[in-house]
């Protein structure tokens, strides 16, 4: 869905477009339902020191001391240190490492108790061992505690020409903010050269580390002030011959089936072919009976019954034609959208941080692609209780003036996600669902069971597929209805104002520029930015906008809500819909990926970058 907006697209709308798009970005991979072990944002590293003992077998011996200041919100009990087990090599091999040997301890008075589970990524292409440490029916006290953490890793060196290399990505690039990062690593016969980089991962992060230099028997590295989702790659160049395990351990790109899986899918598709037919007739006929909205009977949609008016409840006919609505009912846009589809997600928290901008409680300010803040102007302007807890958790209860940067990925995780149980609970109230909704998106998670039990099935024998065949299409059936099921089920009231909803939509996705309704003077684009990004209709909206300022009929300039000179030579589409829509991927914050993009180059000669080495990882807290 790229595009472009063309030469009728006026610069101050690109702005406000494109700065749009930065506030999608913060709140990237805040929507999917979040894995056990969480990152808050306010949670930082006070230290992080770990010392890389390279062995001449080729075995790294690694101790890592972290002193992990938990923030403001209470319960968590521990952390979550997440090593990296395989990640892709090239583009058709994965480098696979062997974390060995764990062990924990604490000089503080926590808990070091901790279990470990791999989990997987990428089709299989990157696994990460998760290592939680702390007691699930005890809590930390204090602000701090410390963990010393060490770990044996094979498959660590890579070999070049003339020399030998350790090329470590430390500590990985999901952490959250680290205050001091000091790094020692021996190696055999001590450093012939030393490099280190620092900052996000990416071929374009070449920044040098403030510490890289050689010890007596290898290299020390450091950095200060480490940012959330950025790490530190560091390399020593080794005399080769010193070190026999010296080459990656390869293995076939895992997200590959084998000629044998391929065939045994294969049959299981035939087998279960008859099965899948009937199986969803049935599904069908409950959903008609017991899983559709309601409507109100020999009412227009859209409408409800006056006062002292009676009309009868019926299923609702997903066929009815719904009227076009030249305006957007009066509530606000993070309801409407909650009625659309049943998830408050990333857009409609950015579609309300513009509304609030736009009604003067916010100022929003960025001056480049990597910057994007807001400042609070007016919070009395905020009318909804969602829109009070924004602010509120944004800001931190801080008075008017205070500004905050919203350029990480993530940034906004904690606001979204109290927004998200605030608008939940005004619907609710309302009555306008007669099954409330989750609010977040839906995952895959039961469809991917079907495959662990298909390729199970096979593992262990011909008897088990005879099992667990006929399960499956009940299985699929019942996961479809659960995920409509998930996205609510409106009563009449609520299908109503769904209805204005849907009719408004059509009219932005629909309506030429020509046909627009709005007064001379009124600032319509800012008006109903708000709801295009909702609609995902917002490159759609700055065209036509566009095209009316070309014609005169708006006038080329910033609103008053908006300052900075960041924009692009045209609009481009996919920048706003991909981050807008990053919801479907974890922020590096919380997830704990590693991020590093690990290949068969070398640090030394102009090849390194941050990202560029292997391992990695992140940690959270539980």
């Amino acid at each position: 869905m790229s595009g472009r907006a063309g030469p009728l697209v006026p610069v101050a709308l690109r702005r406000l477009l494109l700065a749009s798009a930065a506030l999608g970005l913060a709140l990237g991979g805040t929507v999917v339902a979040a894995p056990p072990a969480l990152a808050a944002t306010e949670d930082q590293i006070d230290s992080f020191r770990i010392a890389y003992d390279l062995q001449p077998s080729g075995v790294l011996q690694v101790e890592e001391t972290i002193v992990w200041r938990f923030g403001a919100d209470s319960g968590r009990h521990g952390i979550q240190r997440d090593l990296v087990e395989r990640e892709p090599f090239d583009d058709t091999q994965d480098a696979v490492y062997d974390v060995t040997d764990i062990r924990v301890s604490s000089p503080d008075p926590v808990s070091t108790q901790y279990s470990s589970r791999t989990t997987e990524d990428d089709g299989g292409r990157t696994e990460l061992l998760n290592v939680r440490i702390g007691d699930p029916d005890r809590t930390i006290s204090g602000p701090t505690a410390t963990y010393v953490l060490s770990y044996r890793v094979t498959g660590a060196v890579r070999g070049s020409p003339g020399y030998d290399e350790l090329f470590w990505d430390a500590p990985g690039f999901g952490n959250p903010r680290i205050e001091d990062l000091q790094i020692t690593a021996a190696v055999p016969g001590g450093a012939q050269e030393v490099s280190c980089f620092v900052g996000p991962p990416g071929r374009q992060s070449t920044t040098p580390c403030p510490t890289a230099r050689k010890t007596a028997d290898g290299a020390a590295f450091a950095a200060t002030d480490v940012a959330q989702g950025s790490g530190l790659s560091f390399g020593v160049k080794i005399a080769p011959g010193l070190v026999a395990d010296n080459r990656p351990h390869l293995e076939p790109d895992g997200s590959e089936l084998s000629a044998g899986e391929r065939a045994g899918l294969v049959g299981a598709g035939v087998a279960g072919l008859g099965l899948l037919v009937g199986s969803p007739l049935v599904g069908v006929l409950w959903w008609r009976r017991h899983g559709r909205d309601q409507r109100y009977e020999g009412l227009a949609p859209g409408t409800t019954p006056y006062a002292g008016q009676t009309a009868r409840v019926v299923p609702n006919d997903p066929d009815l034609p719904i009227p076009v609505a030249f305006a957007p009912p009066r509530i606000p846009v993070a309801e409407a959208g909650l009625l659309l589809d049943g998830q408050v997600d990333a857009r409609e928290t950015a579609a309300t941080i513009v509304d609030l901008a736009v009604r003067g409680a916010l100022q929003v300010h960025s001056t480049s692609e990597d910057d994007f803040r807001v400042t609070l102007v007016d919070p009395d302007r905020a009318t909804a209780p969602h829109e009070m807890v924004l602010l509120t958790d944004v800001f931190g209860g801080r008075p008017p003036g205070a500004t905050t940067d919203l350029s990480t990925r993530g940034s906004m995780l904690s606001a979204h996600r109290a927004m998200t149980t605030s608008v939940i609970n005004q619907v609710t109230a309302r009555g306008w669902f007669r099954k409330v909704p989750s609010g977040t998106a839906t995952g895959s998670a039961g469809f991917g069971l079907i495959a662990v039990v298909a390729f199970a099935a096979f593992g262990l024998g011909a008897w088990v597929l005879w099992v667990v065949l006929p399960l499956l299409p009940v299985l699929v059936t019942y996961l479809v209805i659960r995920s409509k099921l998930r996205r609510g089920q409106r009563t009449a009231d609520g299908r109503a104002v769904c209805d204005q909803v849907e009719g408004f939509r059509t009219y932005l996705a629909t309506a030429e520029a020509d046909q627009l309704r709005f007064e001379e003077g009124e600032d319509i684009f800012s008006k109903y930015l708000p709801w295009a990004i909702v609609f995902e209709l917002a490159d759609r909206w700055a065209d036509l906008c566009g095209q009316l300022a070309a014609a005169g009929r708006l006038p080329d300039t910033t609103p008053s809500w908006y300052t900075g000179n960041f924009y692009g030579g045209y609009f481009n589409t996919a920048f706003l819909t991909s981050n807008l829509t990053a919801a479907a991927t974890p922020a590096p914050s919380t997830s704990g990926s590693s991020g590093t993009g690990f290949g068969g180059g070398s640090s030394f000669g102009g090849g390194g970058f941050s990202g560029g080495g292997g391992g990695g990882g992140g940690s959270s807290s539980w």
